[in-house]
């Protein structure tokens, strides 16, 4: 059976464009939220379709692994009646160990995400907070940002990510589900 994983960020609360991404995904066995589900926070924009409470409603329906992010906060954890939401997250694919992070670490504790991958022994970093998508190899490290399906900073527009495990490949798709890159995630030798 293949594992399909959407791979989401910075939804800040658009139930709309959250519903969108589920639909343009197709099927998907779970979902990696990097972070920034519910609040918009204080230097956004409310997004289209905001609507809090309703999203927190809609993913309870789905399994989803939860990364914190800047805006999330702890009652938001009561509201998606998760147990916790850890600001950072390790998980195997295989052969393939993936760091998820939000991305804040970068911009306020300094660093940056190939060290931080090789600190942990993680070959791919996801991780959002830019609202920039990403797919690219860095220092043997691939960094993976499906940006944002609801406040995008960048000429893609809204975005998001699958990850196909049969094809060990990361798909950035916009929002109407068009692929803008596909990356392998393991190098090949």
């Amino acid at each position: 059976m293949t594992l399909r994983i959407l791979v989401i960020s910075d939804t800040h609360g658009s139930l709309s464009c959250t519903e969108k991404a589920l639909k343009s995904a197709g099927n998907f066995d779970e979902i990696w939220h990097l972070g920034d589900v519910l609040y918009h926070g204080p230097r956004n924009p409310l997004p289209e379709g905001y609507s809090p409470k309703e999203l927190a409603s809609l993913l309870k329906k789905h399994r989803v692994k939860y990364i914190r992010g800047n805006c999330d906060a702890d009652v938001d954890i009561r509201v998606l009646e998760i147990p916790e939401m850890p600001r950072i997250g390790m998980e195997f694919l295989g052969d393939v160990k993936i760091l998820l992070v939000h991305g804040d670490q970068f911009e306020y504790e300094g660093g940056d995400p190939v060290s931080l991958a090789q600190a942990h022994g993680c070959s791919v970093v996801l991780f959002g907070h830019t609202h920039v998508p990403l797919a690219e190899r860095c220092e043997g490290v691939l960094l993976l940002n499906p940006g944002s399906v609801s406040l995008p900073k960048s000429e893609a527009g809204p975005t998001f990510g699958i990850i196909d495990m049969d094809e060990k490949k990361f798909y950035l798709c916009s929002l109407e589900g068009d692929v803008l890159k596909e990356v392998m995630l393991v190098e090949r030798e």
